[in-house]
């Protein structure tokens, strides 16, 4: 038993030792030293996992992950839709078309994207309508003429729901005055907040019906949008899937996924979240000097008292338990520390008082307006057995140079 053995009891002794002094400073030092890095490095990987987790859930559910799109406007898009639903890593199928526009509304004009969809399709390729403030996808019926605009959109044009707005699209039909763009009055039907300005301020849904009316597509679309089960796999299942949808058709398609748009941000955020992992990790290694130094302190201040053991018959192994237990529980208490103190910090932060305290600073500034935090339970057991392992290797040096105290050589002086 560790609780019997003489090396720990004289560890826990000479850590009670010194209750003032430099020593005790040292000691002090090493403990906080290891509870602030392990907290830190809890606190900002789980942020950053936070922020991981916001992206794809907001932004990447949020858009197609790929999508199939022909060279002209596709008029057979069922046999498409037929022949990709066979595959079971697609979990998400829906036709669309779209445009550049205007909208327009009490003398406030805005560019934005236009897309017609199907709200009944488009919702197992997106989670837009999870993200309504009001209304909901559902209202874009054929024949409604109805739109569903961003947030954004809704106040730079000063438009809510029931409010009419102007949309402009451009003619590629040619008349003999020229070309003149499209003008059809909808009705506002729903309001969504998904939290990327992009999405918000430049994307606006109509019934695929009602769009392809207005840019005299018969039916037609310009593609499918797909969801697959692996979003990291979307490359490869695009390319596959275009390939068996111009089998089907015969006609030339093109495919491209979420890494042409969001890839690099994806992997900055990857990036970012390892580089600032180990820059914090560094504040271990501190820690780690720490003990080093305390031990080597210790060592020259217990030199008379380790001779004194040696010459009462207690072996060089012995001695270097007493130094590597020390190492050990200081290793040990500051790791639990700072796993709880970050845990409690971690905690906080998602607390509803920091929501609103972030609210109020970012208000609509940023991608999102609180701490996303997302504690994941095998990382914060590897920064804890990194923290462990880290600082319990670095107290072999000195716990070795104790053993190699010579009682005669000590005494001597005495």
């Amino acid at each position: 038993m560790i609780l019997k053995d003489l090396s720990f009891l004289i560890a826990i002794r000479f850590l009670k030792a010194r209750k003032k002094g430099f020593l005790s400073f040292v000691t002090g030092l090493s403990f906080t030293c290891i509870a602030l890095g392990v907290a830190v490095l809890i606190v900002v990987t789980s942020v950053m996992n936070g922020f991981e987790r916001e992206l794809r859930e907001r932004i990447l559910d949020t858009i197609p992950h790929a999508s199939i799109e022909g060279i002209r406007p596709i008029d057979n898009w069922e046999l498409i839709y037929a022949e990709l639903k066979k595959n079971d890593e697609i979990i998400g199928l829906a036709p669309f078309v779209e445009s550049q526009s205007l909208l327009s509304h009490k003398g406030e004009v805005l560019g934005t994207k236009i897309f017609g969809i199907n709200p009944d399709f488009e919702k197992s390729v997106s989670v837009v309508n999870d993200f309504m403030l009001q209304g909901s996808l559902d209202s874009l019926e054929a024949n409604s003429f109805n739109i569903v605009i961003g947030l954004s959109q809704s106040r730079k044009l000063n438009a809510g729901i029931g409010d009419e707005i102007a949309l402009m699209i451009p003619d590629t039909n040619a008349s003999f005055a020229g070309y003149f763009p499209k003008i059809k009055t909808f009705t506002v039907s729903g309001i969504f907040r998904v939290g990327s300005p992009e999405l918000d301020q430049t994307n606006a849904f109509i019934n695929i019906s009602d769009a392809s009316k207005l840019m005299s597509l018969d039916n037609k679309v310009h593609g499918l949008r797909l969801k697959f089960d692996d979003l990291f796999k979307a490359g490869t299942l695009s390319l596959t899937a275009l390939t068996d949808a111009e089998t089907k058709t015969n006609q030339l398609l093109t495919s491209k996924d979420w890494t042409n748009s969001y890839g690099s941000l994806f992997e900055a955020i990857m990036q970012e979240r390892v580089l600032v992992g180990l820059l914090l990790f560094l504040i271990i290694v501190v820690a780690a000097f720490n003990i080093i130094s305390m031990l080597m302190m210790m060592i020259n201040d217990k030199r008379s008292q380790l001779a004194i053991l040696k010459t009462m018959g207690m072996s060089n192994f012995e001695i270097q338990k007493i130094f590597l237990y020390l190492g050990s529980i200081i290793s040990l208490v500051g790791t639990l520390i700072g796993l709880f103190f970050g845990l409690l910090i971690t905690f906080f932060l998602s607390t509803e008082y920091m929501e609103v305290l972030l609210s109020f600073l970012m208000r609509d500034s940023y991608f999102i307006n609180y701490f996303p935090t997302d504690l994941r339970w095998n990382w914060i057991a590897l920064i804890m057995l990194a923290a462990l392992t880290m600082t319990i290797s670095v107290c072999f040096y000195p716990a070795r140079l104790a053993s190699r105290i010579y009682p005669s050589k000590v005494l001597r002086n005495e």
